[in-house]
């Protein structure tokens, strides 16, 4: 059974923020690193249920009401994480329209991460991730907007999206299922609890974040190696992957993985994106080289299904689009679903109103260099 909680979560997360400007908050600590013993820091604050705080359940969620009282900080006003919380940033992150987010994690005392499959790590009861999110304000300064929190149970994951105030100083459950749409002015989304759900029904153990690839080379923080130093992670031996291809191709490759494959383009059955028949995920036993990840193989020169949306898209005809088009990025059905905003077929599908011209780019440059010189099929007619 998943027990839901309003609001949403998802693990990952990006650089450190600037503590916060012209909101009267307190300023925040800039992010420690991992200690040996796990604590985040050489010394830490344990949690305790803060005094005159209402840490109730709203009527309509079972966690608590105030993010004070979900075990993130040992020291709220300072926001000095609590003892175990760890702070993380993945290799791979999903675009945010440029919000710059914070991640942490909390594993129980003496569980692990069982990592027997590297592509659906599970985590034990108790576990705790959250995301913070900074956007920026009318007047171009940083301001902290949501934290959103993961939990799993016995009875499944819960979880619920924190607002912040306006000035800081407290962040409340979302108390509704209908999210935020434009947050204190600043145009970012707190997303509904059924958006949450639609992307992380397409992970077997619901977290997003969290994967051999993600807390490879190029993670902070918690990464993989970390992982088996701190003793967190349960059967380690599958955890050394890495992209294949050049510069390009791995860029491209975890670029989608992240913010096509792990949450909607995979084969699982709960995944959103299963019918489409695109696959992006990176998955381990098919990383020997480019050609043989199921974006290549369910990509290239492939139709797209008949359930393919073209609402919003300059030449609407379906006989004009191919999934992935090798060395045509202007017929490849992607690049489209990437570059369009306001329109169902958008991609990422929801919580983004901003195209990510960086990611763009990434794909784009890996359909150019699809030639059949570097291995690649000829592009069909």
């Amino acid at each position: 059974m998943l027990l839901i909680a309003a609001g949403c979560s998802s693990g990952g997360g990006d650089d450190p923020p600037e503590p916060p400007g012209g909101t009267g908050g307190p300023e925040v600590d800039a992010g420690p690193e991992v200690q040996p013993d796990g604590s985040g820091g050489a010394t830490c604050v344990e949690f305790a249920l803060p005094e005159g705080v209402d840490c109730a359940a709203p009527l309509d969620g079972v966690l608590p009401k105030d993010l004070r009282c979900t075990g993130l900080y040992g020291d709220f006003d300072r926001r000095e994480l609590a003892c175990g919380v760890l702070e993380y940033k993945p290799a791979l992150e999903l675009w945010s329209d440029g919000a710059e987010k914070r991640r942490f994690v909390q594993i129980p005392e003496g569980q692990r991460v069982n990592a027997k499959d590297p592509d659906a790590f599970v985590y034990p009861d108790g576990t705790q991730f959250w995301k913070e999110f900074r956007v920026k304000g009318a007047d171009g300064a940083l301001r902290l907007a949501e934290t959103r929190l993961l939990r799993k149970t016995p009875d499944g994951w819960l979880y619920t999206s924190y607002v912040w105030s306006e000035d800081e100083r407290q962040a409340i459950q979302m108390q509704n299922d209908f999210g935020v749409p434009d947050l204190h002015g600043t145009g970012h989304t707190v997303p509904t609890r059924d958006q949450c759900k639609e992307c992380h029904s397409g992970r077997a153990d619901f977290v997003l974040g969290w994967d051999a690839l993600m807390l490879g080379p190029g993670a902070e923080g918690v990464t993989r190696d970390k992982l088996v130093e701190l003793g967190l992670v349960e059967d380690a031996s599958q955890l050394a992957l890495t992209i294949p291809g050049n510069d390009v191709e791995r860029r491209a490759l975890g670029y989608m993985h992240a913010n096509c494959g792990v949450s909607c383009h995979n084969d699982l059955p709960d995944a959103p994106a299963r019918d489409t028949g695109l696959y992006l995920r990176l998955e381990a036993n098919e990383l020997g080289s480019v050609m043989m990840t199921d974006a290549a193989r369910t990509g290239l020169n492939k139709r797209p299904q008949d359930n393919a949306k073209y609402e919003g898209l300059t030449n609407p005809d379906p006989e004009n689009w191919y999934d992935i088009r090798p060395g045509d990025p202007a017929r490849s059905l992607l690049v489209a679903r990437q570059e369009l905003r306001g329109f169902e077929g958008q991609m990422p599908r929801i919580a983004t109103k901003q195209v990510d011209d960086a990611g763009v780019q990434a794909v784009v440059q890996w359909i150019q260099g699809m030639t059949q010189e570097a291995g690649y099929p000829a592009p069909a007619p």
